[in-house]
């Protein structure tokens, strides 16, 4: 693992769940935390067991498969056994063709699965979906009791976020995503479908908001490309020498403004759930 890995055990074990009912100590067991790398701390979670990967292709096909951080990879080279889900039907027979053990199917309905999973993860999805109810009661019937449930989501606290909206005047939101879920609601939330939250770590890998200062109109960034529309040499220039003025920069404006703290520093998170209830999701 790289230098930002952690030990975080097996998810599994009887420690002690986050305190998502007193707000304070959350927010201070957050500060505290130490960041992770998002794929390395999901394939540590993973090694040797069953694994349930829901939302599994990234964008397409060719873009799955040429992404060196493509999550789906990662599990499958560790896991004993991985499966992956996606609504995209075409996308994933092109990767059941290239080998990859995958099925179409949509999340927030029953899934025709019968089989069950030490470790569902949903990496970048909740923030896809417009039934979380429906998602969690799929994730809680094929988890094995005592497994765990991995979600990664954006951070809507994220400081670059709110400069991105103040300065440019514009939102900067993918068109695919519906909702914002932060660390604390995620916990309560997913306490009334049988899990509990293990613990949270934001994610060391952000995006950075100085190398987005020209995103306009007329030359637009694609969040979901990750590319800039319009892009000419001279733009590449503009762009690389005010991202390399912002970098030196905007670290110290943060600090000097209160907006330094771990609360907004990382733009997305992992959280790791356990099922605590057996059987079905208890009753409201």
């Amino acid at each position: 693992m790289g230098k930002e890995s952690v030990d975080l055990g097996r998810g599994d074990g009887p420690a002690e769940a986050l305190p998502c009912k007193d707000r304070f100590a959350f927010s201070q067991a957050m500060r505290r935390s130490r960041p992770v790398d998002r794929e390395d701390a999901i394939a540590q979670l993973c090694r040797g067991r069953r694994v349930l990967d829901l939302g599994c292709v990234r964008h397409d096909a060719s873009c799955s498969v040429s992404d060196p951080l493509w999550l789906h990879r990662r599990i499958r080279d560790v896991a004993a056994r991985v499966l992956g889900v996606d609504y995209l039907a075409g996308e994933v027979e092109k990767l059941r063709a290239q080998g990859y053990d995958m099925i179409c199917g949509d999340v927030t309905r029953p899934l025709p699965i019968t089989e069950v999973f030490d470790v569902v993860v949903a990496g970048d999805l909740v923030e896809h979906l417009g039934n979380l109810e429906a998602f969690f009661a799929n994730c809680h019937r094929l988890l094995a009791d005592g497994g765990i449930l991995l979600i990664s989501t954006p951070n809507p606290f994220f400081a670059g976020e709110f400069h991105y909206v103040a300065w440019k005047r514009s939102f900067l939101v993918n068109p695919e995503h519906t909702c914002w879920i932060d660390p604390l609601l995620l916990a309560r939330l997913a306490g009334r479908w049988g899990f509990e939250m293990a613990w949270a770590r934001y994610c060391s890998r952000s995006w950075r908001l100085p190398d987005l200062l020209c995103d306009s109109a007329g030359h637009e960034y694609d969040i979901l490309l990750s590319r800039w529309n319009h892009d000419s040499a001279p733009r590449k220039v503009l762009r690389k020498a005010i991202s390399m003025a912002g970098r030196a920069l905007y670290p110290l404006f943060c600090f000097l403004t209160g907006a330094g703290t771990a609360l907004v520093r990382h733009s997305d998170y992992l959280a790791c759930l356990r099922k605590t209830a057996p059987g079905g999701p208890p009753a409201a």
